[in-house]
């Protein structure tokens, strides 16, 4: 998540601090998207170098290490990096993964070092205005022809029933939500990225847009 900012993202990060001293959030902890599964079926791979963004009690980055990938989970909250590094310990995956502390407005890792990024789910906590700095801290991480997975709240989540909205943002409970659209990430990713797969996952409300894309080799990472 991030740190920097407004009022609205320091209010975000005490909601998450919360959320992780308690455990008591309501997001999966364990196994992993169906997005994912399908990547590591189909893209079978060992030793790659694996991004997960916001990656909370880190089940996405584990996954990777547990197929011999080399993953490092970041997320901007200690107490989710804990519960992280312990869950790695429990599977057997500690020796493949890492947790680092970070910000997603200022990622401490070099231009082309990984394979494959995902975000699970950072984006949509990001203020539409603030989507550029977020590609240009996202993008250039991946190799090209590198893979980049995220899943944001699709316009069809709501967070309790009747819930009425006029935007593709709003505020809740102290944290930034932003909605997508489909069309939206070719809107935001297309200069930069193929997108090649597009799926919705729905648990009652809550409903998301997962996605796999792949970088180009043809341009450089590029904003609009």
């Amino acid at each position: 998540m991030t740190k920097q900012g407004s009022g609205v993202y320091r209010a975000q990060r005490a909601y998450f601090e919360r959320a992780y001293a308690t455990g008591d959030h309501g997001w999966p902890t364990e196994g992993i998207s169906p997005m994912v599964a399908r990547f590591l079926r189909r893209a079978r791979g060992r030793d790659r170098r694996v991004l997960d963004i916001g990656c909370g009690e880190g089940r996405h980055a584990i996954a990777f290490a547990r197929g011999g990938d080399r993953a490092v989970g970041v997320d901007l909250q200690p107490k989710a990096l804990a519960r992280a590094r312990e869950a790695a310990a429990r599977g057997g995956a500690a020796c493949g993964v890492g947790f680092v502390r970070a910000d997603v407005f200022a990622l401490p890792f070099v231009s082309a070092a990984f394979d494959v990024v995902l975000d699970y789910v950072c984006l949509h906590h990001v203020r539409r205005r603030d989507t550029g700095r977020y590609l240009e801290q996202v993008a250039p991480l991946l190799k090209p022809e590198g893979y980049f997975l995220p899943s944001c709240f699709s316009t069809k989540f709501r967070h309790h029933a009747g819930e009425r909205r006029t935007r593709d943002w709003l505020v809740h409970h102290g944290h930034y939500d932003r909605f997508f659209r489909r069309a939206d990430f070719g809107a935001i990713f297309g200069r930069a990225f193929e997108i090649l797969e597009i799926t919705e996952d729905r648990d009652g409300l809550y409903v998301f847009h997962n996605v796999l894309m792949q970088k180009k080799t043809s341009l450089r990472a590029a904003v609009r």
